[in-house]
């Protein structure tokens, strides 16, 4: 309770204070002498003003019952198990199957990976807390803003969080966290319309929690920050869209289409530009391992020729390249390319016996010897290599 003492040589302070208090507006007429009737309709004024308010603030909450965010929840999970059932949810190769993102095949003509990677995780720890968060943050999310709008915001905000990944972080990804930052982005929105109603509930509580996350995803290793961020301007966006149920305001809501539709398509532009072509070498190594492991030979050279084409100082991608160019017989490039990886690695020792290997098949023992023995220098405890040595050897002696 707040008691404001209303005076006549104050009364412009005292009313911005009693206005302030009940956020509307009270006029109050001076007279020499105020009864107790006049007291009591004053009061009745304030109460009935403050009533309303109430009403309509709870009306605020109330625009959906929190249907989609238990949809949501339920499939996360069920997406999680089925991966675990298939391999596991820390596996790269179930990570691609399943959809999450991984640039070369995004630019390959997957665009679904834009929106798949949301319902994905990494490992238990991974869901356990993406799905706390959805479970306590979404709920206010659909309420505000109703169960068809809630949908276009997690999904918006999700598909932006992997395009900023797509653009700035060439790794494999996958998770909720984007969609989740959206609906941080949602309630950040809720609180540039309503700046009062937001600061006496949630704001600063808010504000706090989305600080602590980007700082903490920028000073850990692992977290995708571009992807958090770009979910949290989506969600901003797309409640600027949408806006709130019962209310219109076109032209301003067609603002935030036009500045969203020209974010996605300039992100877009850019990450699918030759120029800045977003793949990175960790990327088309894992892809290019999951193809070996499958035997889709092929597939694994057009990946790897494409990234050594962007990429030709890295010797484990001339490595891969070089193991499925021997796949497919073409042994010549396969010796050029690990002449170059040992060029750029001396201590590169995988390269020096598979090349051993070749020098052997072409009858050249001595080059074979020398590059099989360099290997056993630099890996003593490797058996293989102590048998090629040994075997070498043998041939040379006959």
């Amino acid at each position: 309770m707040t008691t404001i003492l209303i005076v006549s040589d104050q009364l412009e302070q005292s009313l911005g204070q009693l206005n302030d208090r009940i956020e509307g507006s009270i006029e109050l007429t001076l007279q020499q002498e105020f009864d107790e009737m006049d007291i009591q309709k004053l009061k009745q004024s304030l109460l009935e003003q403050t009533a309303k308010r109430v009403k309509k603030e709870r009306e605020m909450f109330e625009n959906g019952k929190p249907v989609f965010t238990y949809i949501l929840l339920a499939i996360q999970i069920l997406v999680f198990l089925l991966m675990e059932v298939k391999g596991s949810s820390t596996s790269s190769a179930t990570l691609i199957q399943f959809g999450a993102k991984i640039n070369p095949l995004i630019l390959d003509g997957e665009w679904w990976r834009f929106l798949t990677p949301v319902f994905l995780h990494i490992g238990t720890l991974h869901l356990l807390m993406n799905s706390i968060a959805l479970f306590y943050v979404a709920p206010l999310v659909e309420r505000i803003f109703g169960n068809g709008r809630f949908l276009f915001i997690y999904l918006f905000a999700g598909f932006l969080g992997s395009l900023a990944s797509f653009v700035t972080n060439p790794n494999l990804s996958a998770g909720a966290s984007g969609a989740i930052f959206g609906c941080f982005g949602a309630l950040l929105y809720f609180g540039t319309v309503y700046p009062k109603l937001f600061f006496r509930t949630m704001g600063m509580n808010l504000l706090i929690v989305i600080g602590l996350n980007i700082i903490f995803g920028f000073s850990v290793q692992g977290i995708d920050n571009a992807g958090h961020i770009g979910g949290l301007l989506g969600g901003f966006l797309a409640a600027g869209i949408v806006h709130f149920p019962k209310t219109k305001k076109l032209l301003f809501q067609l603002l935030f289409f036009v500045v969203s539709a020209a974010i996605v398509a300039g992100g877009l532009f850019y990450g699918f530009g030759e120029t800045t072509r977003a793949v990175d070498v960790n990327s088309s190594l894992v892809l290019a391992d999951m193809y070996v492991d499958n035997g889709e030979y092929d597939r694994a050279y057009k990946i790897l020729t494409e990234a050594v084409a962007l990429d030709e100082k890295t010797p484990e991608l001339l490595f891969q390249l070089s193991y499925v160019e021997i796949k497919k017989g073409m042994t010549d490039q396969a010796k050029r390319h690990l002449q170059s990886a040992i060029k750029k690695d001396p201590s590169f020792h995988e390269a020096l016996y598979n090349l051993a290997l070749i020098y052997l098949s072409e009858q050249k023992l001595e080059k074979a010897k020398e590059l099989a023995q360099e290997a056993l220098k630099i890996e003593p405890d490797k058996s293989q290599y102590k048998d090629l040595v040994e075997e070498i050897n043998k041939y040379l002696a006959q």
